[in-house]
């Protein structure tokens, strides 16, 4: 079978404002094929969020490779190949329930209908 996500050796690293390094993920090796189902579980602030972030090309990692859809998850977010939910959604006070939830498609410019 095919990976969909393909992950190997990364590594995410922030800076603290004092200059600490704190090593969010190190040496990260996954493969995830066609048809199965994964969870990511641990304890709050093991990495869980910052690896879906990097999959989804929201924040870069470090070092290391990732493909989806054997793409660069650039490419991938760019051809639209999948979806991504945050943990905590906001919404817009000033919006409907309607509203909020067609934003994604405004942003991207497409038509309701």
């Amino acid at each position: 079978m095919t990976a969909i996500i393909s992950i190997q050796n990364l590594n995410k690293v922030f800076r603290a404002k004092d200059g600490v390094s704190v090593h969010a993920l190190e040496n990260i090796n996954l493969t995830i094929k066609q048809g199965e189902f994964v969870s990511l579980i641990g304890p709050s602030g093991c990495g869980k969020s910052t690896l879906l972030r990097i999959i989804a090309d929201l924040i870069q990692p470090s070092t290391g490779s990732i493909t989806v859809n054997g793409k660069t998850p650039s490419k991938a977010r760019q051809d639209r190949d999948y979806g991504f939910v945050f943990q905590a959604p906001t919404l817009y006070e000033w919006r409907t329930v309607l509203k909020n939830v067609e934003l994604p498609l405004e942003i991207m410019k497409y038509s309701k209908t």
